[in-house]
């Protein structure tokens, strides 16, 4: 990982994404937290120790704040700052309001995809206006960075260059002018003056981004594109540019109230086989497979199976298309099937399968004519032409460093493209790591009382909600059997897959009686083969203490279950505990366990104990919930959606364990886990779309595969 993000070792250069195709907000904060945990992990920035240490973030954009971020929240002990030569934090997205940000739409059509958040552990967002992500960004940053004695932030950094030490060849010296600011905000300190300055550093990070676009008003301006004419019945573009950003303002331009992702959910849901088919279709696309064109056009072929579908959606587009409004397309290429090729535009799939379907529905002419001819011939204006042609991250990280450095750099990128200064978009670190301390080697010294937050991950509002309810009706159940109880929790946990490794979050916070040491645990992960709820997710079966346990032995127990490895020590006083899974379908369901949940309760109280009937009861309260939930339809949830992890398992991957691996517990085997019928998730969250049918929001992954 490190040598992926190294630039130079003399100066210790670091690079998050600037060379790598197809980035987005969410791609650029994944390589930010990526490279984090691996210098913390690594130790080139240290934790825990007395070792003097000095950073620099050059950029003070998304990857910039995440990583430095992310270092604040790891406990680093180095010195950070953080240079802007802009006057503000995020500033190309301060105030574009005309720009939608959506954390997946890029992933689409992968399950998955239409999440409105961006599940992230630092600095997490959901989609919305370019401003408003801004805004929700920065409230996160001011949280992290507050009262933060060795963070440094400064603005306006217009003269920063690096250089190597002249005392240390492993370092790196910046030299710079600018204002020191509010690390929390960016408002001014004092008077605000811009002073000259030189530091040395272990480390320097460019997060500088791709640059501008040459010579034109920046995609992050506001204009007025997407608005309908209000002075002329008809106006001619004429759009120049063969990337994202060009295709995005085509169908800005003639889509009828177009947005990224309201579009695609508008054209597509409930279209579960040709959403199938074009993810095969994505899958090919992002291994370069050629030949995209031809491909949809077999879609929409006479006699093709998904004739009629796709028929429907060119229709439905066609009536989208606005009437005050023509483009005039100008490519490189010869034509709209080699503009479809992964190798020539660099646009994402979903863009161009929009830009196929435009084009089916006559909604622009393409071209290869110059600028002048096609201006000339249409009579466009100046003002009506929109040039999208890409960056030059080369010449923007250039801009800093010496010559010999940059040509380095720009050798390196000629000789081997393929791999120097690029980096996966795909997270690494392991689940939970960002909600604690230190290192992975130091996460057992951390204490009890930071165990109550640690490990925590992204946890959807109205999921916490549900599982509120869900949990409260079983406290409110065992309040009836058990009135004179003085002291019982319970919380339920969902099963969640993050970076490889299989994880139970507790979906929320704890109720029952007598919590007078409660704290705001929701969100902590705890690895699925854990504790007593790993325990009931190992087995498939209700766990239980046997009836008559010796306190001590719940402790011997509990410690052969990881308990001090991965949460925080039982109280000793704890009498009863018991565990209860709830069982998807073996032939239906999501991977990688058809487990879906599984309920927690302890209690304090001497010779406290559920017997099979009662804990019959209880199953049978949380099946009718989990049920009830399941079944509701999406328009009577407004705008919340049950969103699919991935696609659907018609075989169980791994065999039960038949035993709870410890004698402090025992297998309930008389009583039945609740159930559900379908495959089922907890993973409720936030849509900004319109409401649709639950069913149809993950109709799509309802068509079974095999499991792996």
């Amino acid at each position: 990982m490190i040598s992926a993000h190294r630039l130079t070792e003399k100066p210790p250069l670091y690079l998050i994404g600037s060379f790598d195709r197809r980035v987005t907000v969410l791609a650029q904060q994944t390589r930010a937290l990526n490279l984090a945990w691996a210098m913390i992990e690594t130790e080139i920035v240290p934790t825990r120790t007395t070792t003097t240490s000095r950073v620099a973030v050059v950029g003070a954009g998304f990857a910039g704040l995440t990583f430095a971020a992310a270092l604040l929240r790891k406990g680093s002990v180095a010195a950070i700052d953080v240079f802007e030569q802009r006057d503000s934090l995020l500033p190309l997205q301060q105030g574009s309001d005309t720009r939608w940000l959506h954390p997946h739409i890029y992933d689409w059509p992968k399950e998955g995809s239409e999440a409105a958040a961006a599940m992230l552990p630092i600095l997490n967002w959901t989609a919305a206006r370019s401003s408003d992500v801004v805004v929700q960004v920065l409230g996160e940053w001011a949280k992290i960075a507050a009262d933060r004695e060795h963070l440094r932030v400064f603005c306006n950094a217009r003269h920063l260059q690096i250089t190597g030490s002249s005392t240390d060849s492993r370092k790196a010296r910046i030299e710079w002018v600018g204002e020191e600011r509010h690390a929390t905000d960016g408002r001014i300190l004092g008077e605000g003056a811009a002073q000259g300055m030189s530091e040395t550093y272990d480390a320097v990070v460019l997060s500088v981004g791709f640059g501008l676009e040459a010579g034109e008003p920046s995609y992050w301006r506001n204009e007025t594109l997407g608005q309908p004419n209000l002075e002329e019945a008809r106006r001619t573009y004429l759009l120049s540019g063969q990337g994202d950003g060009a295709m995005i303002d085509l169908l800005r331009i003639r889509i009828s109230q177009f947005r990224q992702d309201r579009i695609l959910d508008e054209l597509f849901v409930g279209r579960g086989l040709l959403l199938e088919r074009l993810r095969d279709l994505r899958n090919e696309f992002l291994q370069d497979e050629t030949g995209l064109f031809d491909k949809f056009e077999r879609l929409v072929c006479s006699g093709a199976e998904f004739e009629k579908d796709m028929a429907a959606v060119v229709d439905e587009l066609s009536h989208r298309l606005r009437r005050d409004t023509d483009v005039v397309l100008q490519l490189k290429v010869r034509n709209v099937a080699d503009l479809l090729e992964p190798n020539n535009s660099g646009m994402s799939f979903q863009n161009a399968l929009l830009v196929y379907l435009l084009y089916r529905c006559g909604g622009f002419s393409p071209t290869t004519e110059s600028e002048r001819a096609i201006s000339a011939r249409f009579g466009i204006p100046r003002n009506q032409v929109v040039r999208r042609h890409g960056v030059k991250p080369l010449a923007q990280i250039g801009k800093s460093l010496p010559p010999e450095v940059h040509d380095k750099i720009a050798q390196r990128r000629k000789t081997d493209p393929d791999s120097y200064g690029l980096q996966q978009a795909r997270s690494h670190w392991p689940g939970g790591y960002f909600g604690f301390e230190g290192t992975l080697t130091n996460a057992n010294q951390t204490t009890d009382d930071a165990r109550r937050q640690w490990r925590k991950e992204y946890l959807p509002g109205p999921t916490a909600l549900l599982a509120t309810t869900i949990s409260g009706s079983i406290a409110g159940a065992i309040s009836r059997m058990r009135p004179n109880a003085e002291h019982f929790r319970v919380t339920l946990h969902r099963t969640l897959s993050l970076n490889g490794d299989d994880l139970l979050q507790q979906a929320c916070d704890y109720v029952g009686k007598g919590l007078l040491d409660a704290s705001a645990t929701a969100g902590r992960t705890i690895v699925a083969s854990a504790l007593t709820i790993g325990a009931a997710y190992q087995t498939r079966k209700i766990v239980r203490t046997p009836r008559g346990i010796a306190r001590q032995n719940i402790q011997i127990g509990m410690e052969q279950l990881q308990l001090g490895s991965v949460a925080r020590k039982m109280r000793e006083d704890v009498s009863f505990v018991f565990a209860m899974p709830v069982i998807q379908p073996d032939n239906k369901h999501f991977a990688p366990s058809p487990v879906a949940a599984v309920l927690y309760f302890d209690s304090r109280d001497a010779d406290f104990w559920l017997k099979d009937t009662e804990l019959a009861e209880l199953a049978l309260i949380v099946e009718s919930a989990v049920r009830a939930i399941d079944a509701a339809d999406g328009s009577a949830l407004g705008r919340v959606r049950n969103f699919a992890p991935g696609r659907v398992c018609n075989a169980v991957v791994s065999a039960a364990k038949s035993d709870t691996g410890t004698n402090a517990l025992e297998i309930v085997s008389n009583v039945k886990p609740p159930s559900t019928t379908d495959e089922f998730v907890l993973n409720y969250d936030h849509s900004d779309l319109a409401p649709v049918s639950t069913k149809s929001t993950t109709q799509s992954a309802r068509n079974l595969v095999d499991a792996p």
